[in-house]
């Protein structure tokens, strides 16, 4: 009996380690088509690695050039709606966006599953960025993909290193300044497309409670701001930025 049960125990072992390898092997694997899928889309799309400092003619042909890219993109991924920049991170990626907020948490633009997912825009959102509060949801993968780099924005040092945010859409390019940075729960309100005006101040006062960060968000509820939303532990670290653009 005592020999059955070392033996079910060393089993048991050998069955935890090779699980184990597989996961670790299964996440750089992941981390790898991630990566590749993404160098594929950024050799087609004109956007420099200089953006932040663009301005001018240069800035508009930029966002001309990239505009009709992402038309042209959209003929075969029919879900990318846009693109998202941060100069200084790691967040360079398409936007998609499907019929529910789901779909996209484990496929990629592709259409293909993938546990990574890709950035997406909420299912009520207009795409063209019109609404009040546009709301784009990523993974907080710990290898540094998707929006892992939002982490930063809660030292406000990296946030005065890292202001601006650039959406490029085939209407052409917004610039946002980041504003807002707190944890808060699935079900706290930042996720409204558009706000009243006594909604918005009562917003704006329980983001002002919570802001890690020696900014504000815009007075005016009829201001456009971009939210961006990724997994903290259990809770969801927000940046909110107002448009400048």
């Amino acid at each position: 009996m005592h020999k059955k049960v070392l033996l079910a125990i060393k089993v048991g072992l050998l069955l935890v380690i090779l699980f184990s390898g597989y996961k670790i092997v299964s996440y750089y694997l992941a981390d790898h088509d991630f990566t590749s899928q993404h160098e594929v889309l950024k050799a087609k799309l004109p956007v420099s690695s200089e953006a932040e400092t663009l301005a001018g003619e240069k800035a508009g042909l930029e966002a001309e050039s990239v505009a009709r890219t992402l038309a042209d993109l959209r003929d075969r991924y029919p879900d990318i709606i846009g693109w998202i920049q941060i100069p200084g991170t790691k967040i360079d990626l398409p936007i998609v966006q499907g019929q529910d907020n789901a779909y996209y948490l484990d496929h990629s633009y592709t259409g293909a599953y993938h546990p990574f997912g890709e950035v997406f825009m909420d299912k009520a959102n207009q795409p063209d960025l019109t609404d009040q509060n546009t709301i784009l949801y990523g993974h907080n993968v710990q290898s540094g993909q998707v929006f892992h780099d939002l982490e930063g924005y809660q030292d406000q040092a990296f946030r005065d290193a890292h202001p601006t945010v650039h959406i490029y859409t085939p209407e052409g390019r917004q610039d946002y300044q980041v504003v807002a940075v707190y944890i808060a729960s699935p079900a706290s309100p930042y996720r409204a497309p558009n706000y009243s005006l006594t909604d918005w101040q009562t917003f704006r006062n329980w983001v002002a409670e919570r802001n890690l960060i020696q900014e504000d968000l815009p007075a005016d509820p009829s201001h456009p701001i971009l939210t961006l939303s990724t997994c903290s532990d259990t809770e969801r670290l927000v940046v909110q930025a107002q448009r400048v653009t």
